[in-house]
């Protein structure tokens, strides 16, 4: 796995194409979902729970080659590759890779150009597992149970920190003195203060921190004191 880059997609809004109908296929169309993509799947038959997503477009045909290049078709960000016929999905996989489209095969991973992780959301937090497609169950298991483990004032304490960190930018002028004050945030004493005291004491040591650095950030940037003899 040492060929691997994992990076966290922004899809939303954003045309994404699935080729396979199946449970495969159904599975990934929910996870693009969640994220907020524009997902088309193209498949002589779907799987029943297709039903519930009734946001996701669903074309009646066998894929062809030349598809993703077929007029009026949308400049596509992914392309998953999941129906059950190896030579289909090669074919998909070598069509994208000729307009330039990263490409999941998913009935290969290693052959395409990456991989579809088990995916587990807990609020503030995204976790997600790949095992290269040698297991997607033992994947999947293993995500589930890193979410379980995680510790709830953790993922309040990312929350909050997600709330303030814009003002922190915002009052916090100088880079190195907003690093430290944004490392601060994240450290043990705040997440003491959310188990101890809750939401309310936590926003209170922000206030309390917020305005020592922007105290401290006036006699900084405050001018020297002329004196004249």
């Amino acid at each position: 796995m040492d060929d691997v880059y994992p990076i966290f997609l922004r899809l939303k809004a954003k045309p994404v194409l699935i080729v396979g109908g199946g449970p495969v296929g159904w599975r990934k169309a929910e996870g693009l979902m969640a994220a907020g993509a524009v997902v088309t799947v193209i498949s002589l038959e779907f799987h029943r729970d297709f039903e519930q997503l009734p946001t996701v477009q669903r074309i009646v045909s066998a894929y062809e080659p030349g598809y993703l290049t077929m007029a009026g078709r949308p400049r596509w960000v992914l392309v998953f590759a999941a129906t059950n016929h190896s030579q289909i999905n090669a074919q998909i996989y070598s069509d994208a890779s000729r307009i330039g489209v990263l490409c999941c095969r998913c009935d290969a991973p290693p052959a395409g150009d990456f991989i579809g992780p088990a995916v587990q959301r807990c609020g503030p937090v995204t976790l997600a597992v790949t095992s290269d497609g040698a297991s997607p169950g033992l994947s999947g298991d293993l995500a589930r149970q890193l979410a379980a483990q995680l510790d709830s004032v953790q993922l309040k304490q990312i929350e909050l920190s997600a709330r303030w960190r814009e003002l922190v930018l915002q009052s916090v002028p100088n880079s190195e003195h907003r690093r430290k004050f944004l490392q601060r945030l994240s450290g043990e004493v705040m997440r003491d203060t959310i188990r101890q005291s809750g939401e309310a004491g936590a926003e209170a040591l922000f206030r309390k921190w917020l305005m020592e650095a922007k105290e401290s950030a006036a006699v900084v940037n405050s001018p020297a004191t002329d004196v004249r003899n």
